[in-house]
């Protein structure tokens, strides 16, 4: 590997944890939980980018496979956060409605 290729290698890896770090103030800052899903997935992408470029600074093709599982299980950790966000908002919408029904019983 060239001694370019060799820095380059490591600024990406540089930037890439930068950038983790603020995805992570992002995370713990955002107001609504909807910005902490989408902070979550930014670090898993960013995550995987790291372990791709980690694999090709190393010459070695087994960390791909863990960046492939990696990415996998980010992608489920959004999917089951969406959905729990979505059921939370649903079950909300649902005790509005039940408090509505009971006000007009009550009014009648």
């Amino acid at each position: 590997m060239s001694l370019f290729m060799h820095r380059f290698l490591v600024i990406a890896l540089g930037l890439l944890g930068l950038l983790m770090v603020f995805a992570l103030l992002y995370a713990v800052l955002g107001k609504r939980f909807t910005d902490k899903i989408v902070a979550a997935n930014m670090i898993g992408t960013l995550g995987v980018n790291m372990i791709v470029i980690l694999a090709v600074f190393l010459g070695t093709d087994y960390i791909l496979d863990i960046g492939l599982v990696f990415a996998l299980l980010s992608f489920l950790m959004v999917i089951v956060l969406c959905r729990f966000v979505q059921n939370r908002v649903s079950a909300g919408r649902q005790g509005k409605d039940d408090t509505a029904d009971e006000e007009m019983e009550a009014e009648v």
